[in-house]
């Protein structure tokens, strides 16, 4: 779903009695959680044997800009394994309303999956040349549960019955590919020309995005950007955060002031007499955590509490440090308590297992993807 789809949310091709957004939601979920292999999908019915496909995976849900689904694996009917994304729409000219025909996201676009309304004959296939091909969804499987009965989700009593050692070691899974992403997110940065090297520039452009969570991240990683720019050399980098559109809060990083103002005194300290902030950043790295913490504490602007964070979401991911990464002092965050609380006071919390609860609360609580949850796959496996 790309950034014209969620700006028109309010309008368009919204299911009865319910929103847009809210009907597309439901059919990404109805994908994810698919069991496949399934029988063919039709695109024009099965009397077509040259428009059908099976799928072996639906892809990985997208929650950003882009299509909804992204790295699918198909088979088509001649037996040839394709791999591409999957755009779903409660209509097939959502397309061209969405303006994906002249969006280059959407250009490895495998399938384009529409959901026939109640009382049509068939899935109405689009004539203008510009709108892929639509293959109707496969209807959804039931639940097992009885009418009107909602089943608990699957990580209820997960600790009691698979056990505290195996939940911890599945959370630390999902820990591990958490932090290879973000390891992959922060060496794709690719920064500006300006003092250093590359590396070094991208740490400061980095440091800038992790002190800027969760609300103001982006702009303060634009301001670093625009900061190292401008100048040639580490002595002359000022950052300027715009205040238009902050998000105001708590201590020195809660204001666009604060914030630059502790980027400005690392860039200083970590290019000080001839240094590199790259060369910091290692540094940084190869010592235990505590020293690290003191290392970059700045007196009334940057306690331990964001030092931990500058670690756990620049340092170290930079570095490729998995294992001081996972040795970070564990943190509670609040939109995951519930989630937390459904687990229980079994587990022997840290850092990995707070990280695995901010990716599930994310990826699959907040879309009711329960089926797909690791946690319910675990379920599964000790019942199996």
């Amino acid at each position: 779903m790309g950034r014209a789809e969620r700006a028109s949310d309010a309008g368009g091709d919204a299911e009865p009695g319910g929103s847009k957004a809210g009907g597309e939601r439901a059919l990404q979920r109805r994908w994810a959680e698919s069991r496949w292999p399934t029988p063919f999908l039709y695109a024009d019915g099965p009397d077509e044997p040259a428009s059908r496909v099976r799928v072996i995976t639906p892809g990985r849900w997208n929650h950003g800009p882009g299509p909804d689904f992204q790295g699918a694996q198909i088979l088509d009917a001649e037996g040839r394994a394709r791999r591409g994304d999957v755009e779903l729409h409660l209509r097939a000219n959502a397309w061209l309303q969405h303006g994906h025909d002249g969006d280059a996201a959407y250009a490895d676009t495998l399938l384009h999956l529409v959901a026939p309304r109640e009382g049509d004959a068939g899935l109405t296939v689009p004539v203008d040349p510009r709108v892929p091909q639509a293959v109707a969804l496969p209807p959804a499987e039931s639940a097992g549960a009885p009418p009107g009965a909602a089943a608990p989700p699957p990580c209820v009593d997960i600790v009691a019955r698979a056990g505290p050692a195996a939940v911890e070691a599945r959370l630390e899974r999902i820990a591990e590919r958490r932090f290879a992403r973000k390891v992959r997110v922060l060496r794709a940065i690719d920064p500006p020309s300006g003092p250093g090297t590359a590396d070094d520039r991208r740490a400061l452009i980095a440091s800038a995005r992790a002190l800027g969570q969760p609300h103001n991240a982006a702009r303060a990683e634009r301001a670093a950007i625009e900061a190292i720019g401008r100048v040639s050399d580490w002595s002359e980098v000022r950052l300027e955060i715009d205040p238009q559109g902050w998000r105001w809060g708590r201590g020195a990083l809660g204001r666009p002031e604060g914030l630059a103002q502790v980027l400005d005194t690392l860039c200083r300290r970590w290019s000080a007499g001839g240094q590199r902030p790259w060369t910091a950043v290692i540094r940084l790295s190869a010592l235990p955590t505590g020293e690290a913490v003191a290392s970059l504490r700045i007196p009334r602007l940057l306690g331990p509490g964001r030092a931990v964070q500058l670690l756990a979401d620049a340092v170290y991911p930079l570095t490729g440090c998995w294992q001081r990464w996972r040795e970070l002092p564990a943190v509670r965050y609040r939109r995951s308590d519930e989630l937390r609380e459904r687990l229980g006071e079994r587990l022997r919390w840290r850092h990995p297992h707070s990280q695995a609860l901010l990716e599930l609360e994310q990826s699959r609580c907040r879309q009711g993807a329960c089926r797909i949850c690791p946690l319910a796959a675990l379920a599964r496996d000790r019942s199996g």
